[in-house]
């Protein structure tokens, strides 16, 4: 089972971080009350700790429903 999880956690790791690095974008656009727009852009150390902040946090959760879910098909 140990072992089970320890997959889970590194591929769900590498999954998500590689899947939140192409899909959340650096630069965003925003549009004020009076229809006036600008661009708003994250730093990179910033975006990078922020995509793996997420990463970690999807990595839990993945690794808690497998857990639970072998847990639960033992019984």
């Amino acid at each position: 089972m140990e072992r089970t999880l320890v997959k889970t956690a590194i591929y769900s790791f590498v999954t998500s971080f590689s899947l939140l690095l192409v899909l959340i974008q650096r630069v965003k656009y925003t549009t004020d009350l009076e229809g006036m727009g600008s661009f708003e852009e994250t730093s990179y150390p910033d975006f990078f700790f922020m995509i793996l902040r997420y990463s970690i946090i999807i990595t839990y959760i993945m690794v808690i429903v497998v857990f639970l879910s072998k847990r639960f098909k033992k019984q």
